[in-house]
């Protein structure tokens, strides 16, 4: 072969190096490990499936628990989640707490008048108690996730801010009351209004 072949095999051999010369394309296993052999391929097939298998198990186990249906009474039920912890209830109560607020949940009573109508009389009882500077708001009313009627009203004084639920399905009502300071209330009534809205009066019989 003549110097000038040689040269030019060289220069075909050594190409990749030259300046100018544009990098061949490495296979993921080196851009990952830095090493183009099989095995490291092997070892990016394996990390991939480890992550298929185990990262669903992982997202479920760090999920939190569902919401667990309690009983209040007349068979009615609410829906509870985690955030709340049962306490001490008493007959035709049920109370739970979280970060400082108390949520009392009464039994069903037999009622036939619109949720906005016992809040006024509820309205009316803490005005007699209430601090000096407390203020009420009105009645807002919704409808809860069973379609019953159902109204809300805020008592809010100097220290604590009190916040009472009806809700009604035509027969019967059930009065929830939550009480908490200042720095707990915005939580605490945020999850309380889900669980009101979460309330099932039994179904009714033929």
């Amino acid at each position: 072969m003549s110097s000038g072949a040689s040269s030019a095999a060289d220069a075909a051999t050594s190409g990749a190096g030259a300046p100018g010369a544009r990098p061949a394309s490495q296979p993921l296993s080196v851009r990952l490990i830095g090493r183009g052999s099989l095995a490291g391929a092997l070892v990016i097939c394996v990390v991939v499936a480890a992550y298929a298998l185990l990262l669903p198990g992982l997202a479920e186990a760090g999920a939190p628990p569902p919401p667990v249906a309690v009983g209040i009474g007349g068979g009615a039920t609410v829906t509870v989640p985690d955030t709340w912890t049962p306490a001490d209830s008493t007959a035709g109560a049920t109370t739970f707490t979280q970060g400082g607020a108390t949520l009392v949940i009464g039994a069903p009573e037999a009622a036939e008048r619109h949720p906005a109508q016992s809040l006024d009389a509820l309205i009316a009882q803490w005005s007699e108690e209430a601090t000096e500077g407390a203020v009420a708001t009105a009645p807002r009313a919704f409808d809860t996730e069973a379609g019953d009627s159902a109204a809300t009203v805020i008592l809010q004084e100097p220290q604590q801010t009190v916040q009472a639920w009806v809700v009604s399905n035509g027969a019967s009502e059930v009065t929830v009351v939550l009480t908490a300071p200042l720095t707990a209330w915005e939580a605490a009534s945020s999850s309380a209004q889900l669980l009101v809205r979460s309330l099932r009066f039994p179904e009714e019989t033929a």
